[in-house]
């Protein structure tokens, strides 16, 4: 039963992608939040150390309108990542791609968020926004230039 719930999430993900896939060079489609969280083993769950620096470093050369692919070559794969959709199309119009790394989750349910980097596309996977919860270090490196995409 769990092997063919796994794999229609993996189809719908699939089928999801490809709606954004339609506008987006990078075909990459991550795994779901849910696939993230049953795969911890323990908590509080820390990425080991070479994740870590990894994405310590790639944030600070992220910049708005980046293709998606390079900021997998910069950050690595994002832990988890899904589609935002347009208000009102009932999930029928992608609004945004949206990907998480997380540096470090306290429990299985939060209330308070933990360390994390959570990165934007638009509909063309293209670099959006870039925000960082609980490590000012990397924080304080973010890009905010207002580059319009082409």
């Amino acid at each position: 039963m769990r092997l063919r719930v796994a794999a229609g999430m993996i189809l719908l993900l699939a089928a999801a992608g490809a709606v954004v896939g339609a506008h987006a060079p990078d075909d990459y489609v991550p795994p779901t939040s849910d696939a993230f969280v049953k795969a911890i083993r323990a908590y509080p769950f820390t990425a080991n150390a070479e994740r870590r620096a990894k994405i310590r470093l790639g944030v600070p050369q992220l910049k708005r309108c980046m293709a998606s692919a390079d900021v997998r070559r910069l950050l690595a794969d994002p832990d988890f990542g899904y589609i935002a959709w347009k208000s009102g199309t009932h999930g029928k119009e992608p609004a945004q791609l949206i990907w998480h790394y997380v540096l470090e989750k306290k429990t299985a349910t939060e209330t308070e968020p933990s360390a994390s980097v959570v990165v934007w596309f638009d509909t063309n996977a293209k670099l959006q926004t870039v925000a960082v919860h609980g490590a000012r270090d990397i924080e304080s490196n973010v890009s905010r230039t207002g580059t319009k995409c082409t």
